[in-house]
């Protein structure tokens, strides 16, 4: 479906399938380009039980800024280079490559995260709803960084003209996502909170909680970039 033209909102089942299919095909590229942040933040963790630092008061004032940011680098880097491996799906390309075109984009996407963050900030301040609407007009606005080279403000704005005339379909679409996800992460939470309780291991849950973020959060980027391609495709034809 990659290069054909649509006329209609492909429905949500298709959506999902397609979303599955892509996943299952690239999940080892897209598992490895999430593995460096969480690598990095397990050894963050790992230095804070430390003693010898924990009880190092200015070692630990000093290093855990400078870790923190770092992370915050890392972070932002992976998920345009997550951004990347959807995009050029077709072309296979690998956890490498990705990093090297989502270096480049590192500022551009923190910036435009900073803007869309702050206007939709301004409008939960606004009595919640026009929070609401912001934030689906401008959830587009890093795909189109990637896929379109779009940065900033015109970023936003042409996220803002692709969800033009569908946001309620676009709005259900990721209030659908969500629900799945909190429902699953609920569950998985249910059951091995049960089994933490009787082995007396309450550490069981938030181990699983963060690999289910972990294994899933590919799919969820990958939806919501699909959902992009979708409305560009029915919007070919209007000028940018």
């Amino acid at each position: 479906m990659a290069n054909q033209q649509i006329t209609s909102l492909p429905g949500i089942g298709d959506l999902l399938s397609r979303s599955w299919q892509i996943y299952k095909a690239r999940i080892g590229v897209f598992l490895g380009i999430m593995i460096l942040p969480a690598l990095l933040l397990l050894l963050f963790s790992i230095l804070l039980l430390i003693p010898s630092l924990r009880l190092n008061f200015p070692a630990l004032i000093f290093v855990t800024p400078f870790i923190f940011l770092i992370f915050i680098i890392i972070q932002i880097w992976a998920s345009i280079s997550l951004l990347y491996a959807i995009k050029e799906r077709e072309q296979k390309i690998g956890i490498r490559e990705s990093f090297v075109k989502g270096w480049h984009k590192i500022i551009s996407y923190f910036w435009i995260s900073l803007l869309a963050g702050l206007i939709v900030l301004v409008g939960f301040l606004l009595f919640i709803v026009p929070g609401i609407i912001f934030a689906i007009w401008f959830s587009l606005a890093t795909y189109v960084l990637v896929a379109e080279g779009l940065t900033g403000m015109k970023a936003l704005s042409r996220s803002k003209q692709l969800v033009s005339g569908y946001w309620w379909p676009v709005f259900g679409r990721f209030l659908l996502i969500g629900i799945i996800a909190v429902a699953a992460s609920m569950f998985i939470g249910f059951i091995l909170g049960i089994i933490g309780f009787l082995i007396n291991a309450s550490w069981i849950n938030d181990i699983a909680q963060r690999g289910f973020s972990f294994f899933l959060t590919p799919f969820f980027v990958t939806y919501a970039f699909l959902i992009y391609e979708d409305l560009k495709k029915l919007k070919e034809g209007v000028a940018i």
